[in-house]
C-alpha cells in the first residue's frame, strides 16, 4: 500500500465568501467549519493517509477537530488569495508548501495536497492515482488542455523539493502571476526537457475528473470536485449518505 500524507490549507471567516470562487451559484456552506467535517470524512472513507495535516492562515473560525486525527498548524497571519496576498506568497502557496515539506520531513513517499473545498470519491481514489503515475513524479488536475487545476496534486518525495525550489524560487510574486500559471511554467519547462530527451516526464494529470468542470457524473467510480452548487452537494448526499453532509445541508 502506497505511504502518503494528506495535507490541505483552511481559511474560514463570517462572510462564508473566497475571492477566487469561480461560479456564482457555489453554495456558501462550502466555506464554512461544517464543510471541513464533510471534507475529513470523505478523506478517511475513500482513502487511507498515513496522517492529515492542515495549515490554518490564522482563520477567525475553525472547524470542530473532536474526533478526527488531525496534525493543525496555524500561521501567524492570514496572507490572503494570492491576487491580493500579503508579501510575495498567499495562503494557497503558504499552505501548500508547508504540508508538501510536512511530508518530505515525515519521509512519506508521497504527498497529496486537496484544497479545503476538493471532495474526493471513490474506494482507493489516491491509490489509483498514485497507481497511474508509474515513473511520473508529479499529478494535478489535468481536466482542461489550457487550464492547470491545483485543488488535488500529489507529488513523489523525490521532486518534492525541486519542485517547491521551483515554484518558490520564481521571481514574480503570488499578485503578480496566478499560482496556476507559476504551475504550468514548470510543467512546460519539464515537458521541453523529456522532449529533448533530457529526463523522463516528470507530470502527468490525474486519471480522472472533474475539477471545476461540469458538470459533474455522479456515477464515475472515482471523480473529485471543488466549488458545489446546493444541487451537487444534495446529488453527492443521495449517492454517499454521508451524516456530516446531510447535516451541512439542514443547515
Amino acid at each position: 500500500m502506497s505511504d502518503y500524507i494528506v495535507h490541505s490549507g483552511w481559511w474560514c471567516d463570517e462572510s462564508q465568501r473566497h475571492i477566487g470562487a469561480k461560479y456564482n451559484d457555489s453554495d456558501n456552506r462550502i466555506r464554512t467549519p461544517k464543510f471541513f467535517d464533510v471534507w475529513y470524512d470523505c478523506v478517511t472513507r475513500f482513502a487511507s493517509p498515513r496522517r492529515v495535516f492542515i495549515a490554518d492562515s490564522a482563520s477567525p473560525l475553525k472547524p470542530d477537530l473532536t474526533g478526527k486525527s488531525i496534525e493543525w498548524v496555524s500561521l501567524a497571519q492570514n496572507f490572503q488569495h494570492g491576487m491580493i496576498c500579503v508579501g510575495k506568497f498567499g495562503g494557497w502557496t503558504r499552505a501548500f508548501a508547508l504540508g508538501a515539506m510536512y511530508a518530505y520531513l515525515n519521509d512519506a513517499e508521497y504527498s497529496v495536497f486537496l484544497e479545503q473545498d476538493c471532495l474526493i470519491v471513490g474506494d482507493g481514489i489516491i491509490e489509483r492515482a498514485i497507481e497511474n503515475m508509474s515513473r511520473a513524479e508529479i499529478s494535478y488536475g489535468g481536466t482542461s488542455v489550457v487550464r492547470i487545476e491545483q485543488s488535488f496534486v500529489i507529488i513523489k518525495r523525490d521532486y518534492i523539493l525541486r519542485f517547491l525550489n521551483d515554484f518558490l524560487g520564481m521571481k514574480a510574486s503570488d499578485r503578480d502571476v496566478f499560482t496556476e500559471v507559476k504551475f504550468q511554467r514548470i510543467q512546460k519547462r519539464e515537458y521541453a526537457l523529456s522532449f529533448a530527451g533530457l529526463n523522463n516526464s516528470r507530470f502527468i494529470p490525474l486519471p480522472f475528473g472533474f475539477g471545476r468542470n461540469r458538470p459533474i457524473d455522479f456515477a464515475e467510480r472515482c471523480f473529485y470536485a471543488q466549488q458545489w452548487s446546493r444541487a451537487e452537494l444534495e446529488a453527492l448526499n443521495q449517492r454517499l449518505n454521508l451524516p456530516s453532509l446531510s447535516s451541512l445541508l439542514s443547515v
